[in-house]
């Protein structure tokens, strides 16, 4: 299931963040070095998403009442923007993102719009599960490969 983020899940999307980081935590320095390197790359990121898409849903993921990733997408008139999908590494390889994803093109095929994402040309994991789920590269640069998902490519009953 998912719900919208309140202030209260602060500390599970630091910890989220963190998780998500491990090639911050790799680099060579003292610990308290790399924890501020983190929380400034957060900030950042949370800065960059409001000053781009002030009006972005942020969705906790939940498991029985367990929070275990998030989302955060924008929809507009002409299409939906998935921003961000995090899942903690303890729940990574479950099939998490890969239905959340699923769950976010039924609601494109019910809005008749596409969706359009980054994601890293280095996040091998997340360009696996999108491209399964039929999304394909629109232009890529040395960092970001942006990818779009459009319901038309989707085969729809006749009747």
């Amino acid at each position: 299931t998912a719900r919208l983020v309140h202030a209260n899940d602060k500390t599970f999307l630091d910890l989220l963040y963190r998780d998500s980081r491990a090639d911050l935590l790799a680099i060579p320095l003292a610990p308290a070095a790399v924890q501020q390197m983190i929380v400034m790359q957060q900030m950042s990121q949370d800065r960059g998403i409001r000053e781009t898409y002030p009006d972005a849903q942020h969705w906790l993921l939940l498991w029985d009442g367990e929070a275990l990733g998030r989302l955060v997408i924008d929809i507009n008139d002409f299409e939906i923007r998935l921003i961000d999908i995090a899942v903690i590494s303890t729940w990574r390889g479950k099939g998490i993102a890969t239905q959340v994803v699923q769950a976010l093109q039924d609601y494109a095929i019910q809005l008749d719009r596409p969706i359009s994402l980054a994601v890293q040309c280095n996040n091998v994991d997340a360009l696996h599960i999108y491209r399964r789920a039929g999304f394909s590269v629109r232009s890529s640069d040395t960092l970001f490969d942006q990818m779009a998902w459009h319901p038309a490519s989707v085969d729809k009953p006749l009747g």
